[in-house]
């Protein structure tokens, strides 16, 4: 075989073995892989911290996700533009359609919330300055979520990649849980989350570039007064169990972020079964224990994090705090509070 011959053979090797590579990469990234038209711009929407939008809802639909671009650092393209999940497919479009453009660099991000009720997009920013109000009585359901993407650039749109929006929490999220330790039967009555700002604005001074390992920084302004009282009085008290994922005694509550004041406390009421056996007629005994949450970390609660406060019941209570990144990860990053007899 001739030496050209010889060349001729390695080189297609060598592109099969290119070819071959570039497959597998695109199949081990669903990500990553063009479906429909390559030419066309298209997303991939996921949040990477726990909220009450979950990524069902947000591929359902139930929060929607809106988009912002810029196209040669100048130029406005998906302006606040709505985008939507193709069930087949997996990926996000908006109904206007848009193409890439050889040559044009470009910079995206994303946002999404659950209710209109409460917040309020600041007209021209483009998604990054908003203001809000969480509902000033305690109820689930009217809490105001937001979540802000990291930034997606592009140096060129020759390039054509998936539009990758990393979702991330805005607000802080206060869990409380009350359970019972060695006692027969427990059962909460009442509990207050009081002295805490509901308002404010919230102004996000440094976006992320995604994969870049760092977050979004956010300046927060409360307003109004920190004289707010969060109250959870069933009624009929609820069962307190062994357990946090058993407990009906709990409250939730997206909080805006913001340091603690010496009024910021937490109240719980409730009625312990102390009968000295399984045997023993039942003996309901009321307590009523108070926590000053300044004198405990954190005392400043952050954007995206999640602080956890357990309740353990007995004849008195003890009180155990964490605070973790808001993520579908149970990393913990904080504290544990002192124990209260």
């Amino acid at each position: 075989m001739s030496i050209c011959r010889r060349e001729e053979e390695m080189m297609k090797r060598l592109l099969y073995i290119l070819f071959a590579a570039t497959l597998t990469v695109g199949c081990n990234n669903g990500d990553d892989i063009y479906i429909g038209n390559p030419q066309e711009i298209t997303f991939n929407a996921k949040h990477v911290s726990r909220s009450a939008l979950d990524q069902s809802d947000i591929n359902n639909g139930v929060g929607r996700v809106y988009v912002c671009g810029v196209q040669n650092n100048s130029t406005k393209i998906f302006n606040n533009v709505a985008i939507t999940r193709d069930a087949a497919t997996g990926k996000w479009f908006s109904a206007t359609k848009r193409n890439w453009v050889e040559g044009s660099n470009y910079s995206f991000h994303a946002y999404a919330y659950n209710t209109l009720d409460g917040l309020t997009i600041t007209s021209g920013k483009d998604g990054l300055e908003f203001s809000v109000q969480q509902p000033t009585t305690y109820d689930e359901e009217a809490m105001i979520d937001y979540l802000l993407s990291y930034s997606f650039k592009v140096a060129d749109g020759a390039m054509k990649p998936i539009v990758q929006l990393y979702l991330e929490h805005a607000m802080s999220l206060v869990e409380i849980y009350v359970v019972r330790g060695n006692m027969f039967d427990a059962r909460l009555t009442k509990m207050t989350f009081e002295n805490i700002y509901t308002q404010g604005s919230m102004k996000c001074t440094a976006q992320a570039v995604a994969n870049s390992g760092s977050k979004n920084v956010w300046e927060v302004s409360p307003s109004g007064s920190n004289n707010v009282v969060y109250t959870y009085e069933p009624t009929t008290a609820v069962i307190i169990g062994d357990e946090r994922n058993n407990t009906e005694a709990k409250m939730t509550i997206m909080c805006l972020p913001q340091q603690l004041t010496a009024n910021t406390k937490l109240t719980i009421e409730y009625e312990v079964n102390e009968k000295v056996s399984a045997e023993s007629p039942d003996n309901f005994v009321t307590h009523k224990e108070e926590f000053q949450l300044y004198n405990y970390q954190p005392v400043n609660y952050q954007s995206g994090h999640r602080i956890v406060y357990t309740a353990t019941v007995d004849s008195g209570v003890n009180l155990e705090g964490v605070v973790s990144e808001w993520q579908d990860v149970d990393y913990i990053e904080g504290t544990v509070l002192p124990e209260i007899k």
